[in-house]
């Protein structure tokens, strides 16, 4: 008597001690299960609400996270069917993969890559100048998309963005500026379009720290060109507020 009371108390926890369970429920036991979480194995459980409601959830270390991933409802998914969606989850984080990443690429959640180009195209009728486009483009290109450009906007970190972002900011401070502010603005869109809820980016200043920007010395004009180049400016016929301040600054 009391080893059955004991077995059946071990249900009604879970994941038993010692050994990995696999393949531990049956399909009897999941149509008569108490709410809880009850352990098949592999990191599969199902899981019954006080409501009656049953479905499976697989939880897995993902690199080097602890993640937790729905696969449906018990009406939808059979045993046999979690089971294989849980094996083929573990063994892609296994592999270095990410089951979550795969799940919600496959539900249509874009790259950063794909997101950039959908909010360049957005604000493109807002820009005054034409080459602006060009420029956010090509700014992504090569300081960001390497990095982040093939990752779900749902999955990008403080973490990845700062890892962008490093390499260039001492050494080109303006130019990591303007990339900082326009990976924050792809990710804005990724917050508006339901698919983050948060902003990376907005934590990250005072991590990267402050800047220094690199003050280039422009080589002064000798004094005895000085009279060329000011009838040079002249004869291009510009402004006469131009051709002044030129004359007032040399």
């Amino acid at each position: 008597m009391n080893n059955v009371t004991s077995t059946r108390t071990q249900r009604r926890r879970g994941k038993p001690k010692g050994r990995h369970p696999h393949n531990r429920l049956s399909a009897a036991f999941v149509r008569s299960a108490r709410p809880g979480r009850h352990c098949d194995g592999n990191g599969l459980y199902l899981y019954v609400k006080k409501t009656g409601t049953r479905s499976w959830i697989q939880r897995l270390v993902v690199r080097g996270r602890k993640r937790e991933i729905g696969l449906g409802s018990v009406v939808l998914v059979s045993l046999a069917e979690a089971r294989e969606q849980a094996l083929a989850n573990r063994k892609l984080a296994r592999a270095g993969g990410d089951p979550v990443a795969e799940k919600r690429r496959s539900l249509g959640v874009p790259t950063f890559a794909e997101a950039a180009v959908r909010v360049i195209e957005q604000k493109r009728g807002g820009w005054r100048s034409a080459k602006t486009p060009r420029l956010w483009t090509r700014s992504l290109e090569m300081y960001a998309f390497g990095r982040l450009g093939k990752l779900p906007v749902s999955e990008i970190t403080s973490a990845d963005v700062l890892e962008t972002l490093f390499p260039i900011w001492h050494a080109r401070p303006k130019v990591a500026r303007s990339v900082r502010l326009r990976i924050r603005a792809v990710l804005e869109w990724a917050v508006a379009m339901d698919w983050r809820k948060d902003n990376p980016c907005d934590r990250l200043l005072p991590v990267l720290g402050p800047q220094q920007d690199v003050v280039t010395h422009r080589k002064a004009l000798p004094h005895g060109e000085v009279s060329a180049a000011i009838a040079k400016v002249r004869a291009a016929k510009p402004g006469k507020v131009d051709t002044l301040a030129f004359e007032f600054l040399v």
